[in-house]
């Protein structure tokens, strides 16, 4: 095979783009979060943020959405959380209901949804990324999550370009698979150091984390298709069930989705610790999606279920 690209290779996009025929990547429904939040396969994607604002519980229910909306399964490795502490909050989201509410009835529908579309590669050995991404090659699911990317065993002296080879190995699979990935990481120590000045209104709070603050610096920025950071006042009395979601990159915006201004995040509202709202709109609630899921229509056909 050769190494070059042939001249026609690329054409008929390019001919897509002329005539408006570009597939456009997928929102969850809500007008306010498509603008800027987009899924599209074969994406890499990193996501960092400060410790306890909730990441990976975000991430997941995210993922739930576009489960029901698309009938997208994923692969989930997190090395950080137990197997009980991912089901319970799938679980939870798919149902709109904490665990402990649920009758037996539910309980059982949402263990079934949940492993229709989430497996979860066991988290009782390390891997390197080339052994991680073998194990997800093997399924058919439409996404993986690494939670986090320190969990990774590197290879080799030199942990920057380390670093970068994993991330290169990681945008060639997804290309390959036409996967997408998500990366959890994990911010530096001065990152924790940034508390908003004296006279803001929030003052003394930690502000939300640039793409230069991740562990490992800007070069993940640099690799990476699209950059989020979550965010979380955890000790403000009114704001702590706020999450922030500062869209920081999107590479390719022809097909959908865009940064978030500077001061204007994308504010999803947790209720009960089993959903998230944005602009007062709870997608996994909306009829355009729980109609699309014969599961979910047993689901509200069932007295004792409610979303």
């Amino acid at each position: 095979m050769s190494n070059f690209f042939s001249p026609a290779d690329g054409y008929d996009k390019l001919e897509d783009i002329r005539e408006n025929r570009v597939k456009m990547g997928l929102g969850i429904g809500i007008h306010l979060s498509d603008q800027h939040l987009i899924f599209k396969k074969g994406q890499f994607v990193i996501i960092t943020g400060h410790d306890n604002v909730g990441k990976t519980a975000w991430v997941l229910w995210y993922f739930c959405v576009l489960s029901i909306k698309y009938g997208f399964t994923w692969d989930i490795y997190s090395a950080e959380n137990s197997l009980t502490s991912l089901q319970r909050d799938i679980m939870s989201f798919l149902s709109g209901k904490q665990l402990n509410r649920m009758s037996e009835k539910e309980l059982a529908r949402s263990f079934e949804t949940m492993n229709q579309y989430f497996k979860f590669i066991r988290n009782d050995e390390q891997y390197t990324a080339t052994e991680l991404l073998k194990i997800a090659a093997t399924t058919k699911s439409d996404g993986l999550l690494i939670d986090p990317f320190n969990a990774l065993v590197s290879v080799g002296g030199n942990k920057h370009e380390a670093d970068y080879a994993t991330c290169g190995e990681i945008r060639i699979f997804c290309h390959k698979t036409k996967k997408s990935v998500y990366v959890n990481t994990h911010l530096v120590t001065e990152a924790a150091r940034k508390v908003y000045p004296k006279d803001h209104d929030l003052a003394g709070h930690l502000m939300p984390p640039n793409k230069s603050d991740i562990e490992g610096g800007q070069k993940f920025a640099n690799r990476c298709d699209d950059f989020i950071c979550l965010h979380r006042l955890t000790q403000h009395d009114t704001r702590k069930t706020f999450t922030e979601v500062h869209v920081r990159k999107v590479k390719d915006t022809i097909t959908g989705g865009s940064v978030t201004l500077l001061d204007r995040p994308l504010i999803f509202k947790m209720w009960d610790y089993s959903r998230f709202e944005c602009g007062e709109q709870n997608p996994l609630a909306m009829p355009s999606l729980t109609e699309n899921t014969n599961l979910l229509k047993s689901f509200a056909n069932e007295s004792d279920f409610e979303f």
